[in-house]
């Protein structure tokens, strides 16, 4: 055998090693940890990934083993949503992080749950990536964004501006909406945002599955009656409405967008579809094409896709840590620069922030920093 053929072989030995996972994580460089995970993700059926997926925002539910934080920053409940924020609780996750929520349960400064007067108040469903997980208080982009239109607006004579974050870690589409509306609408918000990603897809399914044989969920509104459209009733197996709800995971998810804009329109509060990345992840364009038409057929108010906020940028340069799809702070500020851009053109803001002409101007996110 040549030297060169040797080499070769050497050569792939090593690459099997790293990324068949001979050789553990804890050894192995960040770089390689990286590549292991992206060249397994391209090396998977579809299947395979779905499960994965599953997995990871499964295990999520349990956030402070998920985190290793040192303490559950979440309390059960017996409904729906499975878990909330601990409210008023303040400690530091091991990334770092500094980590607060206040008497509502959120991630977020204190508010009154009436609107002062004179106030313009956005108000966001959303989830782990939506809370800021990983990132300290302040560097998530829900706050860089609320700094950048507070300043804005006070700067062209306009209201105070509060921006109140009821995201939820490891939260379905149908979960975090479920939440707003226990809680949020009490807040008089006058525009909702519903941030999402591309984990929508599927992510009501997996949790129904697992929460129909308990009894919890049926009676939530969040779902309308698509159970007896689809022919599930009480009493089956977790096999029976894995099969009917995987059948449907698209129409369930729709229905799910139905019921959140039509919920806003009922209410006269324009809803906004907020379309956000995760690092790292890569998208079937089909299913991205496909998510948007629905939420478009669905009834928001607008629908904002920035998505493509990190497109052609290192994941390695955007992750809170090499195997985590949360994104850092500068993650964040990406997230907040594209969002701030765009919310200054909505003409759903604009009879609370000012005159269009102010909506032409730039963002203010890199200098709230």
């Amino acid at each position: 055998m040549s030297h060169f053929s040797f080499s070769a072989l050497s050569l792939v030995g090593t690459l099997i090693a790293l990324v068949g996972g001979i050789i553990p994580d804890r050894y192995a460089p960040q770089e390689v940890v990286r590549l292991r995970e992206v060249l397994q993700s391209r090396l998977m059926s579809k299947a395979d990934y779905e499960r994965m997926e599953r997995g990871y925002y499964e295990e999520l539910l349990d956030t402070g083993r998920r985190l290793d934080t040192p303490g559950q920053i979440c309390v059960d409940v017996p409904d729906l949503r499975e878990s909330i924020l601990k409210p008023a609780y303040s400690t530091i996750l091991p990334v770092g992080a500094i980590w607060n929520t206040n008497a509502m349960g959120m991630r977020d400064q204190p508010y009154t749950s009436s609107k002062p007067r004179g106030t313009f108040r956005l108000a966001m469903a959303g989830d782990s990536i939506g809370v800021g997980l990983g990132v300290d208080d302040s560097r998530g982009f829900e706050p860089l964004v609320e700094r950048s239109l507070r300043k804005w607006s006070k700067e062209n004579g306009g209201p105070a501006v509060e921006f109140l974050n009821f995201a939820q870690p490891g939260k379905s589409p149908g979960q975090r909406w479920d939440h707003f509306m226990r809680v949020a609408w009490l807040t008089e918000p006058d525009v909702v945002l519903f941030e999402s990603t591309h984990a929508d897809i599927g992510w009501d399914e997996r949790r129904l599955v697992e929460l129909l044989p308990r009894g919890i969920g049926w009676d939530s509104p969040v779902y309308g009656d698509l159970f007896t459209r689809i022919g599930i009733k009480p009493g089956e197996t977790s096999a029976d409405y894995q099969k009917a709800l995987f059948a449907h995971r698209w129409e369930l998810i729709g229905q799910v967008y139905k019921t959140v804009a039509a919920d806003c329109r009922a209410r006269g509060i324009p809803c906004l579809w907020v379309l956000i990345p995760r690092v790292g992840r890569p998208v079937e364009p089909a299913d991205h094409r496909r998510l948007l038409d629905l939420a478009r057929a669905s009834g928001f108010s607008t629908v904002v896709d920035i998505s493509d906020a990190y497109d052609g940028l290192d994941p390695m340069d955007l992750a809170i840590r090499p195997n985590d799809y949360h994104p850092n702070a500068r993650g964040h500020a990406l997230l907040a620069e594209r969002l701030d851009g765009k919310l200054r053109h909505q003409t759903a803001l604009r009879p609370f922030l000012g005159a269009a002409s102010h909506f032409q101007r730039g963002s203010n996110v890199k200098g709230l920093q």
